[in-house]
């Protein structure tokens, strides 16, 4: 049982930087749809959220956890290509 949890965590720590990547792209969409195209027609902006210093902090943490699930799966695969070859 403790080893399909394990698992199961890694699986879903190596896929979760997809889930700020994500957000991200949404959040530099609604500035291009909510903030962007309104000033560009001459009206005034209807939102106050910081769309982009949001979308770049996700962005960051994204890459950063992407940067570590690439480090941890290549640490695991060295270590399996050590003991073929000992």
């Amino acid at each position: 049982m403790k080893s399909k949890l394990v698992r199961t965590a890694v699986a879903l720590l190596s896929a979760g930087w997809l889930i700020p990547l994500w957000l991200s792209a949404q959040f530099h969409l609604d500035f291009l749809r909510l903030e962007l195209w309104p000033r560009v027609a001459g009206q005034p902006a209807l939102n106050s959220f910081p769309y982009l210093s949001a979308s770049s902090t996700l962005f960051s943490t994204a890459c950063v956890w992407l940067g570590l699930v690439i480090l941890y799966w290549s640490s695991r695969a060295w270590s399996c290509l050590q003991a073929k070859n000992a």
